[in-house]
């Protein structure tokens, strides 16, 4: 699909974690996306499968509040089937260390939940690839293991669909101590893709995690590692205020206008964290309406 729009594919976050509930009905979800549709988005991302003991599924396996009526996971993807919007699945993730660092048990859970999310939307046209939810800026927590060992599952089950990471800048605005240069970042990632990039197909790096003054050194130096690894780069545009250190508020227009600009050479598609809350004409905040109507308005006049 073409659009003048630089977002085109978002993060749908349901198993809440550090943002709040929508409560929407499946109506308001159904309107939402048609939302994304006039904004351009052709991609989305379901980010959590499962988290903890929830899920956004009725699971048999997994402890969860949903009931069979309350699958939220497959309401998207018949919905997004019928705008043509095609959805990545979300894997699931124990804790914020992944297991508490035990990689094989979160290996031998989610081979669960591939097993059941095959048996229930397998034959949604809309199911377009899987995304694994391990976030990370460096070689911690046994990432390699956890990493190789969850694309592998995914491409052994479904070897046409692509595996979706989207890690962050290890960079001094995020830690104070042992962050990575540019240089080390990249050198670090290279290290990191020749353990366990064999079946990862793109990589979308949270962009506001580096500093704006350097974000096109970092970006460059991902594209040279994703490059030599044969991994799609994509920018996931945080349209979050990471100044904010209380909770998420909508980031402001003219600094998401920068980000985009500065990145736009080294990627392929953008996507972002994430359109319902932070952009869309019905969010809960006032000022997720707003930025969605300048983005909206900008983008219509100037073209990306």
């Amino acid at each position: 699909m073409k659009t003048v729009f630089p977002i085109s594919g978002t993060f749908i976050d349901e198993v809440t974690y550090d943002i709040p509930s929508l409560n929407w009905s499946n109506k308001q979800w159904a309107k939402d996306l048609d939302n994304m549709k006039k904004f351009g988005i052709d991609t989305a991302i379901l980010i959590r499968g499962g988290f903890y003991d929830r899920t956004n599924y009725p699971s048999r396996i997994f402890p969860t509040y949903r009931k069979e009526e309350d699958d939220f996971a497959g309401m998207i993807l018949k919905e997004a089937g019928k705008r043509g919007i095609k959805i990545f699945i979300g894997m699931y993730i124990s804790d914020l260390t992944w297991g508490d660092g035990d990689y094989q048990t979160e290996i031998k859970k989610n081979k669960l939940f591939i097993k059941e999310i095959m048996q229930r939307y397998v034959d949604m046209p809309s199911f377009y690839g899987w995304y694994i939810p391990h976030e990370t800026g460096n070689d911690v927590f046994n990432i390699c293991d956890v990493l190789s060992g969850l694309s592998s599952l995914c491409k052994d089950t479904t070897p046409e669909k692509p595996v979706l990471i989207s890690p962050f800048f290890q960079s001094c605005r995020m830690v104070k101590e042992g962050y990575l240069s540019p240089a080390q970042y990249e050198d670090e990632w290279n290290k990191i893709f020749k353990k366990c990039g064999e079946n990862i197909d793109i990589c979308a790096i949270q962009d506001s995690t580096a500093p704006f003054e350097l974000m096109a050194e970092y970006f460059a130096g991902a594209k040279r590692f994703c490059d030599a690894h044969k991994v799609k780069l994509w920018q996931n545009a945080e349209i979050i205020d990471r100044y904010v250190t209380s909770t998420f508020y909508a980031t402001p227009f003219e600094i998401l206008k920068r980000r985009l600009e500065v990145v736009k050479p080294y990627v392929e598609k953008v996507i972002c964290f994430d359109y319902s809350h932070f952009m869309s004409p019905q969010s809960m905040f006032i000022s997720a309406r707003n930025l969605g109507k300048l983005y909206y308005d900008y983008y219509k006049k100037h073209k990306y």
